[in-house]
């Protein structure tokens, strides 16, 4: 019997549940590809040991020169494939599992990349400016002091408090609401009827993943239950819970 894939995650405090916009990614394309994995957490202190320790290559560079590594992580045990980021793992998945439909369809490498950029620019980096302070909040002590230090420096902080102050949230969330209402725009124009999907009919593609692994992230760092997130349920019509709802038909769920 072969062993499952290897998906390296990072856990929220006090339980094993996915909250990171970019291991989501992975997460969801594994799903849809009804690919079987197991997870092994890791905490933020942990990742660059883990990573040199299977062969993981690194997927940036930090400030000061030195290689960044970040998770996701992919890890085939069946013939010691070990895949850094979530567009790589995606691309993987596609070439090695091609009985189910591809997340990324022939011909549309280009076209997800250019419309990736825009959703990024246009709706991502703006809910992540309101979002990020409330990062260390959901992990463990040692990961939430790692990340709030290691974002300070990236972000040339004082305090990551300051990137947006409390009193500032509301009003600069409800900007954001405008820019995702652009990208709703954009999903219209696949056609006519709800269109959960950006191509349309049932199969979600690479850029329908990201933006609800993006989504799912967004509602575990404000919280389920938050005044933010029930504020987000209702743009555009309720087209963000709505396809939300549809990855979970699909058995496609955090």
């Amino acid at each position: 019997m072969a062993e499952d894939l290897v998906l390296y995650d990072i856990p929220q405090a006090n339980q094993d549940r996915a909250w990171s916009p970019n291991t989501l990614k992975a997460r969801y394309a594994l799903r849809l590809k009804r690919v079987p994995f197991r997870t092994i957490w890791v905490e933020f202190t942990d990742i660059e040991d883990i990573c040199k320790k299977i062969g993981a290559t690194p997927t940036g560079v930090w400030p000061d020169g030195r290689a960044m590594y970040t998770l996701p992580v992919l890890q085939d045990p069946r013939n010691n494939t070990v895949i850094s980021d979530s567009y790589a793992i995606a691309e993987y998945l596609d070439a090695t599992y091609t009985n189910t439909p591809p997340l990324i369809p022939s011909g549309t490498a280009g076209l997800h990349a250019a419309l990736l950029s825009a959703v990024t620019q246009t709706a991502f980096m703006p809910m992540t400016q309101v979002f990020l302070p409330l990062i260390p909040g959901l992990l463990s002590p040692s990961s939430a002091a790692y990340y709030r230090r290691t974002r300070e420096q990236m972000l040339n902080l004082e305090n990551l408090d300051d990137f947006c102050p409390a009193n500032k949230r509301g009003e600069m969330l409800d900007n954001v609401r405008r820019n995702f209402s652009i990208v709703a725009g954009w999903y219209a124009k696949s056609g006519p009827g709800p269109q959960e999907f950006l191509m349309g009919g049932t199969h979600a593609c690479w850029a329908d993943v990201v933006v609800a692994a993006f989504l799912t992230a967004t509602k575990w760092i404000f919280g389920e239950q938050s005044d933010e997130w029930r504020f987000i349920q209702t743009w555009d019509g309720q087209r963000w819970e709505r396809m939300l709802t549809a990855f979970e038909m699909l058995g496609v769920d955090e």
